[in-house]
């Protein structure tokens, strides 16, 4: 009869009760909603399989830290730590902002600040402006940020070549109005104000449109629903008071 050593068994006893401990710990830190199949070892010290299903993910030797999808999540908080250092890296300081660069609209008290770079190009940006315009307390600065189609540079420049109403002019093109084909020479001037926003976007890594930036810096690629936003805003301004 094979028999293990005893320091063999006293390891595999000891890898079983730390297995389960992380399974236990795994069900309580998740609150009962994750209960796994199997805990194992893996060959990097400290880090265990977790088999939950089909899904296979990956903890730390606490059971609080996962790693999922390639996000690192704290399973007490229901964090995506990840996804918070991605915003700290990508965040703009609001007051960072050529805001004198921006169409300023604002609505009731004004209180809540937004930032939009947006393309009449980019079906995004034009799905968005219900949303925008259902916004009320807020001051909304609009970049005119034509990075999608060189077509919609024409109707960029246009828009600041005009003496006043540059906000509906510009709103008239993310509705879809027939924007100019070319930039008439009496407002070419504008077109200096136009570079200067697309270098400051592009010096600040924003590549895709829409791209609105909250008054704590944080920034929210692509479109958003209407109570996402009106969070965010609310979420951002308390932020942006600390």
């Amino acid at each position: 009869m094979f028999v293990l050593p005893f320091s063999v068994g006293l390891a595999i006893a000891d890898t079983s009760k730390a297995t389960d401990d992380i399974k236990a710990a795994i069900i309580r830190n998740a609150s009962g909603q994750v209960r796994p199949v199997s805990v194992a070892p893996t060959p990097v010290s400290g880090i265990y399989e977790v088999v939950n299903g089909m899904d296979v993910f990956y903890v730390d030797a606490t059971g609080r830290y996962a790693f999922v999808d390639g996000r690192l999540v704290d399973m007490v908080e229901r964090r995506d730590l990840t996804q918070a250092r991605l915003e700290a890296l990508t965040a703009i300081p609001f007051a960072d902002l050529p805001l004198e660069m921006a169409i300023k609209t604002v609505r009731g008290n004004g209180s809540r600040r937004l930032a939009v770079f947006e393309d009449p190009a980019c079906p995004a940006c034009r799905s968005l402006q219900p949303t925008l315009t259902a916004l009320d307390d807020v001051t909304i600065y609009t970049f005119t940020y034509p990075v999608v189609s060189s077509d919609s540079i024409p109707a960029a420049v246009g828009t600041w070549c005009v003496s006043d109403h540059q906000a509906e002019q510009w709103q008239a093109y993310m509705e879809g109005a027939p924007a100019p084909r070319q930039i008439e020479p009496h407002c070419e001037p504008a077109m200096d104000r136009v570079r200067q926003i697309v270098e400051f976007g592009r010096r600040h890594g924003i590549r895709n449109t829409p791209t609105l930036v909250l008054a704590d810096g944080r920034r929210v690629v692509g479109a958003i629903s209407g109570p996402e936003l009106e969070e965010a805003l609310t979420r951002a301004a308390k932020g942006a008071q600390k």
